[in-house]
């Protein structure tokens, strides 16, 4: 009977301890998920702040009294 109950336990323990690695898993993955949505966002807007820079400069055009 001893036995049976250790083994339940390690049963257990593993069980636990293998539940707690898919856990940070997939933790990891989401963050990794996650942080690479705001880069690519925080580049997209970047590209668009120089986008709208390069056109107002375009816009201003050049004087003809410039030599």
């Amino acid at each position: 009977m001893t036995y049976d109950v250790l083994a339940i336990g390690a049963i257990g323990g593993l069980a636990a301890l293998v539940g707690l690695i898919v856990f940070v898993a997939v933790g990891l993955g989401v963050y990794a998920i996650v942080r690479r949505a705001v880069t690519a966002h925080e580049a997209y807007q970047q590209r668009r702040q120089l986008l709208r820079t390069c056109r107002a400069i375009d816009a201003l055009g050049t004087s003809k009294t410039d030599h």
